[in-house]
């Protein structure tokens, strides 16, 4: 009892972790969509997506490998050493520390190509690249704090990178304006930039990038890292295919939008995408529903896979998952038309609100695949 219990404590608290901070961005829509014009935002999104991608690539399955070998040593005992913990530990941080650095060369090097090329100004680039490289060298430090069963560290650290950002792109995108105009020869004017939301976006993104690394910094001062190859090399085996799930995982969550910025019309591309994706936030309702559900369902049916009535138990669980999801499904198709004016009060953004029924219903079935494609991960067939 007291193991459910502790994995019930668990499951909640990373909950939160990871609906929290999508509900903070969710409150963002409405600024965002407020205080800048559709090509704006679309092109804040374009980049973002973009920049999901790379964080896959960046973590290049490790962080799952990380779990794995934490957790497993090759012995004859059923005791984990500690040395065989660090040794982990150690190997998967030089690995992403010195992949890191270069990826940090190589796009600082090449980053007027990259803004060519995705037709992106080159600071905004330059901003997205920093973004990554930290927010990659955190992969590990969050990992551990998993692995040694410290959600509330790891919860406030999640929340409080989300929090700065938040309150920074309230000050810089609503405030900072205003105390500019009422100055112009102030403190506050001398750090204003008229017209440059899209980089106040992507700099509260960096300051909460660097603050959370900068909490995590002592992880790397630590003497003694060593690098075991042949660990290594069993890790890269075993996280590549974590690689490719993770690149469809991208391209099922922001590959639209990127599609969409390609194929219409160079001239109105952006601003399309700025709508799209504003009222493509709508569809959060069912997204934060089926992130939590799928959060805590997973390891709650892994811990029932002994008994002998567990089909009876994933069946009446997806039942009420259908029946809930149903429910907000049916209540944000219905009000959507009242929801906008509360989420994106710009009309210029409505003539993408077709997309929202779409969206909802992709995620609610979404959700109940989480729960029948349970079988395969059961019985340690995930090749399927």
């Amino acid at each position: 009892m007291s193991s459910k219990r502790s994995l019930l404590k668990q499951t909640l608290i990373y909950g939160i972790a990871t609906v929290l901070p999508r509900v903070m961005s969710f409150l963002l829509v409405g600024l965002h969509t407020d205080l800048m014009p559709k090509i704006a935002y679309g092109e804040i999104t374009i980049l973002l997506a973009y920049m999901i991608f790379f964080n896959v690539i960046l973590s290049y399955g490790m962080e799952t490998a990380f779990f794995r070998f934490y957790h497993k040593e090759d012995t004859s005992t059923s005791e984990i050493s500690q040395q065989h913990k660090k040794e982990v530990v150690s190997t998967a941080t030089v690995s992403i520390f010195w992949s890191t650095i270069l990826f940090l060369c190589i796009a600082l090097l090449f980053q007027k190509t990259l803004a060519g090329f995705l037709n992106i100004d080159k600071e905004y680039i330059n901003y997205a690249i920093w973004i990554l490289a930290f927010d990659a060298l955190v992969i590990i430090p969050f990992s551990k704090l998993r692995a040694d069963q410290r959600p509330i560290r790891y919860s406030v650290l999640k929340i409080s990178n989300v929090v700065i950002y938040l309150l920074l792109n309230v000050f810089l995108l609503a405030i900072l304006p205003k105390l500019a105009q009422a100055n112009p020869q102030g403190f506050w004017s001398s750090f204003y930039v008229e017209d440059y939301q899209i980089g106040y976006v992507f700099l509260s993104n960096l300051m909460a990038s660097l603050f959370t690394f900068v909490l995590f910094m002592p992880h790397y001062f630590k003497p003694n890292w060593f690098f075991n190859t042949d660990l290594w090399k069993k890790m890269l085996h075993y996280g590549w295919p974590i690689l490719f799930a993770g690149l469809a995982f991208g391209i099922n969550e922001h590959l639209d939008k990127i599609l969409l910025s390609e194929w219409l019309d160079p001239t109105i591309a952006k601003a399309a995408v700025g709508a799209y994706s504003a009222c493509y936030k709508i569809g959060l309702f069912m997204v934060l529903f089926r992130t939590a559900y799928t959060l805590g369902i997973e390891p709650f049916f892994f811990s029932q896979a002994g008994n002998a009535n567990a089909p009876q138990t994933y069946a009446t669980i997806t039942k009420y998952f259908v029946i809930l999801g149903s429910l907000i499904l049916l209540v944000v198709v219905v009000f959507a038309d009242v929801i906008k004016f509360f989420l994106v009060r710009q009309e210029e953004y409505w003539e993408a609100m077709t997309i929202v029924p779409l969206i909802i219903i992709a995620n609610f079935f979404l959700g109940i695949y989480t729960s029948l494609s349970v079988w395969y991960k059961l019985i340690d067939k995930t090749i399927i």
